[in-house]
């Protein structure tokens, strides 16, 4: 059997890099998860670190399109707010129309929306659907934990995928390299989940975040991050929508409410390439 082999589009959204196969009309790769790997792993500087793998599919129900999403090990998650907002610039680059899509996730049908602003530059909100709080506080124990007996006092939110948010006091100290794979992979979370650390700049009315995402790593933004962080934060500190969340790569703005949040913010086209299974 020949190898497969196709073009793809690079995309970063608020720094979150992606590889997007535009497989609607066919040539999909056999092995997306260990294309995944590859890929990514073709890229290991920080400034050019890609995070995962978006195929897009044709729909098997109600959606436009399918969106199977592999991370960075190759691992497949539920979600990804920053790939579906990929998605829909690129839809919107390449069918050159605006309005409404409905893309089908493994966390269900899901709807983004493509504008134009005034400089004719594309807007995409991505729905991300609810973001449910599952612990309002929560006490892990963890090595380097915040406490003395070595524990760190967590939020849990689900926004179609686990998340663990850390209210810190600021961003740019706090120990995502060291505490991030360690609750990434504690035994509260089997399947594993993403680890959000969080400060909120009373001044700005922003939250600042850093997170480690479960399969990649830091990252320069999450999109479900940020709606977990947002939700979190509207428990914890009264916040009202939306909310912005100011993260290494960019801004994102999370607005909605708890049972059906709405992702904005940029995305940009970085190029192409060509893949060989």
């Amino acid at each position: 059997m020949s190898a497969g082999r196709g073009e793809a589009v690079l995309l970063s959204a608020a720094g979150n890099r992606f590889v997007l196969i535009d497989a609607r009309a066919g040539g999909a790769p056999r092995d997306a998860a260990a294309l995944a790997r590859a890929l990514c792993a073709a890229e290991s500087t920080p400034a050019q670190r890609r995070d995962g793998l978006l195929l897009l599919l044709p729909p098997e129900g109600v959606g436009d399109a399918r969106l199977v999403i592999h991370n960075r090990d190759g691992t497949r998650p539920e979600a990804c707010g920053n790939g579906l907002r990929c998605v829909g610039f690129h839809l919107g680059t390449r069918d050159g129309a605006a309005g409404e899509r409905r893309i089908e996730t493994d966390a269900g049908v899901r709807a983004v929306t493509i504008d134009r602003d005034d400089g004719e530059r594309l807007v995409v909100r991505a729905e991300l659907g609810p973001a449910r709080l599952v612990e309002r506080d929560e006490w892990l124990e963890s090595p380097g934990g915040q406490d003395r007996a070595g524990r760190v006092r967590v939020t849990l939110v689900d926004v179609g995928n686990p998340h663990c948010v850390l209210f810190v006091g600021d961003v740019l100290a706090a120990p995502v390299a060291e505490l991030g794979p360690q609750l990434e992979r504690h035994p509260r979370f089997p399947q594993g989940t993403n680890v959000e650390f969080v400060a909120y700049d009373d001044e700005a009315h922003t939250l600042d975040m850093r997170v480690w995402e479960r399969g990649v790593g830091e990252t320069q933004a999450c999109g479900t991050g940020a709606a977990a962080a947002a939700r979190a934060a509207t428990e914890r500190y009264e916040l009202a929508w939306p909310v912005r969340v100011r993260v290494p790569g960019g801004v994102l703005e999370v607005s909605g409410d708890a049972e059906c949040v709405w992702l904005a913010g940029p995305v940009e086209r970085e190029g192409e390439i060509a893949w060989c299974e």
